[in-house]
């Protein structure tokens, strides 16, 4: 090969680039990331049909850590678009109608139960000439913590009434978005158990928000489909969540059981009948929980919900 042909062709090879995109966005999304931990009892674990207070105690007891959860790279994509859609609804989209505390993610100032503020950040100095940078609202989640959970309602709306209305935001697949017809009973339970626990609680807002009634939005991760109501097609689509109680006793009975048992009042029953129930499959203490050496003592307790 001629001296100049080979040095093109090594020229070349040099600059070839050694990844595609996708290598590169398949190094930074997905993988694995700790389990969430056990520490407190979160409303969203609660409601789950598979949540057991005796797997929980169990791993206490035997000093085992939560088993890091896998995260396909298609996964992560979806966790993370949709948490973007959310907070561009929340914190763009309505207006001022989200009310909560509010922090600057440019200067960290804070303002508490209001509606999205205005204004600038403080600066010690600004050059000549130059404006002063507006703030970058953060909405703030409020924290409940009653009936011995721990949960965070994903906004309170103004919707019009002299009471906020508590609201649960979801995002869902084309597919799914244009067959919904009823909230998906996961985040009905989890709606509901919001404003039990918010009604049980000494949160300082509980006044404020409605305690009778609330919403799931759902956003759809494409254009929407025509929507009867508004003539128009959206991405939307909104449930009233009625509050029942009753429906919630399995949730409250597995909390109180976890409450109970963390009192050193013994080990609490499980979920499941037998080692080969489906959750019990899956479960990281399915054989001690099966070996006898820890019988249930702390039954699920008899609750008026």
């Amino acid at each position: 090969m001629p001296i100049l042909g080979w040095l093109s062709t090594s020229l070349h090879a040099a600059k070839k680039p050694k990844n595609s995109i996708i290598d590169v966005l398949r190094s930074h999304l997905g993988g694995s990331r700790p389990g969430r931990g056990r520490a407190v009892l979160h409303a969203s674990s609660a409601t789950r049909p598979d949540f057991c207070p005796r797997q929980w105690v169990l791993m206490d007891q035997l000093g085992l850590a939560d088993p890091p959860e896998s995260i396909a790279t298609a996964m992560a994509v979806t966790f993370a678009m949709g948490l973007a859609a959310e907070t561009l609804l929340v914190e763009e989209w309505t207006g001022d109608r989200a009310i909560g505390n509010w922090i600057c993610r440019h200067c960290h100032e804070q303002r508490s139960w209001s509606r999205k503020p205005g204004g600038y950040c403080k600066t010690e100095s600004i050059a000549p000439g130059a404006q002063p940078r507006k703030h970058w609202w953060k909405y703030q989640q409020i924290v409940i913590e009653a009936l011995g959970m721990v949960g965070s309602p994903d906004a309170l709306f103004d919707v019009g009434s002299p009471e906020l209305v508590l609201t649960e935001l979801k995002t869902l697949n084309p597919t799914e978005f244009d067959k919904i017809v009823v909230p998906l009973p996961e985040h009905r339970l989890r709606t509901n158990l919001y404003l039990k626990m918010l009604d049980a609680s000494t949160n300082p807002y509980r006044s404020k928000v409605n305690l009778t009634e609330a919403r799931v939005l759902y956003i759809s991760r494409s254009y929407g489909r025509m929507n009867a109501e508004w003539n128009e097609i959206l991405p939307f689509r909104e449930f009233v969540i009625k509050r029942t109680d009753a429906d919630l006793k399995e949730a409250l009975q597995k909390a109180k059981a976890l409450e109970l048992s963390r009192k050193n009042m013994g080990t609490p029953s499980g979920i499941c009948d037998t080692a080969l129930d489906l959750p019990a499959k899956k479960c990281p203490v399915c054989i001690p929980c099966f070996s006898g050496k820890h019988p249930g003592v702390v039954k699920w307790p008899e609750l008026s919900v």
